[in-house]
């Protein structure tokens, strides 16, 4: 009892004096970021309007992903969690591992979701969460300096060398070694260093959900990087990410659907591909998204449930991207109605969602917190391959046996 009411007090304290209990009648919505409680809102509105006397209140949550995510977990630990939440979707399997999601595979019945997100929900065989919003990736290449380079921009490189290749032919340099624009730069996009490592045919997990960072192919794929990086001197020599590709500092982007919107909006022409991939690799695609989730002691379950559903039917996600298309649908039978809708842009990022990879749990453990600073000092030239991969197979190896154990 001493620890309940010490984990009560601390979320109360976290989250401001928000109310996090509500009663038997009311269901109590936790939303994250400004964007998406306008959207759970608008959204709670039409059911609301569908389902006369339920009530439901959407609490917004202040913090980042971290943030949030923490704040819940206290939440269900104090025996205070909302009715549904929103879940950063990477975290549905350690969530479900540790016990802290209702079961929603009954829920779900007969609602087709996008493969990646369907994956990154499931965990023993059954669905934790669904999924709100889906993405892919792919390679991003601006109209204007194509032509100008005599390079087809409806095309994609055959393989790793050829885009090399493209990217000298994009490159604008000076007498005095600087750059006015290159070709493509390989770090610092949402493309990331999983990526890479799927490009090489590497593997961030085995079946037993143990890291696997020092995989021979992810080796392989650092390596082509550091010769990338070293090749700039170890570190951009441009303004890259989508603002260089706006600006034009770069020419070639791999980079999200998310992102292509961004594009869109500011008038950037621009077509999208495949990024290419060396023998014995594959395309390095990947999903990602968010979810929404019931606590396994939600006071308000059942009602709680029926809201989790409503979110997920295509009906719902049609009318969601149409009022706010700033991500897929990635209810599958909606990703379809709305397809015939978009522009030509969006084609080929479309084509490579039945590819796109799911995300490993603890993927802003692995990802953010530790390959990334990885490729970072590889790229620089500071470590090998090999140590940089090894410090993070150290780190990773005991986080995922604190959240899973041993399978």
């Amino acid at each position: 009892m001493e620890f309940r009411r010490f984990a009560l007090a601390l979320v109360v304290c976290l989250i401001g004096g928000l109310t996090l209990s509500a009663s038997a009648q009311t269901v109590v919505v936790w939303s994250q970021s400004d964007v998406r409680h306008e959207q759970f809102v608008e959204i709670v509105e039409w059911y609301k309007q569908e389902n006369p006397g339920i009530d439901v209140t959407v609490e917004l949550i202040p913090g980042g992903q971290d943030e949030f995510t923490e704040k819940l977990i206290l939440a269900i630990a104090s025996g205070a969690p909302p009715d549904l939440t929103w879940l950063e979707g990477s975290t549905v399997i350690e969530l479900a591992a540790q016990g802290l999601l209702t079961d929603a595979t009954r829920t779900l019945e007969g609602i087709r979701f996008t493969p990646a997100d369907t994956e990154e929900m499931t965990f023993d065989g059954k669905m934790w969460a669904v999924p709100y919003h889906t993405t892919s990736r792919g390679l991003f290449k601006r109209t204007d300096l194509f032509q100008e380079a005599g390079l087809d921009h409806q095309a994609n490189p055959a393989d790793l060398d050829e885009l090399w290749d493209w990217s000298q032919k994009l490159t604008d340099s000076n007498n005095d070694g600087t750059y006015d624009r290159v070709g493509f730069i390989p770090w610092g996009t949402n493309w990331g260093a999983p990526a890479w490592i799927w490009t090489f045919g590497g593997q961030l997990l085995d079946e037993s959900l143990r890291p696997t960072a020092t995989h021979p192919n992810n080796i392989r794929a650092f390596e082509w990087l550091q010769e990338w990086g070293q090749s700039y001197g170890g570190t951009s020599p441009v303004p890259g990410g989508p603002n260089g590709f706006i600006n034009g500092t770069i020419a070639m982007l791999a980079d999200s659907t998310t992102t292509a919107g961004r594009f869109l909006d500011q008038g950037v022409e621009f077509t999208t591909g495949r990024v290419p991939h060396p023998p014995g690799g594959q395309n390095g695609t990947w999903g990602g998204g968010q979810a929404l989730g019931v606590p396994y002691n939600a006071t308000n379950k059942d009602e709680a449930l029926k809201l989790l559903r409503y979110f997920g039917e295509e009906k719902t996600q049609v009318r969601r991207f149409e009022r706010f298309p700033e991500a897929f649908p990635a209810n599958w039978d909606a990703l379809q109605t709305i397809v015939p809708t978009l522009p030509d842009a969006y084609a080929s990022l479309l084509d490579q969602l039945p590819e796109a990879r799911p995300r490993t749990p603890l993927w802003i453990d692995y990802y953010v917190r530790n390959l990334r600073p990885a490729e970072a000092a590889v790229v620089a030239g500071n470590q090998t391959p090999h140590q940089a991969l090894s410090n993070v197979q150290q780190v990773m190896e005991e986080r995922f046996a604190q959240v899973f154990g041993t399978r």
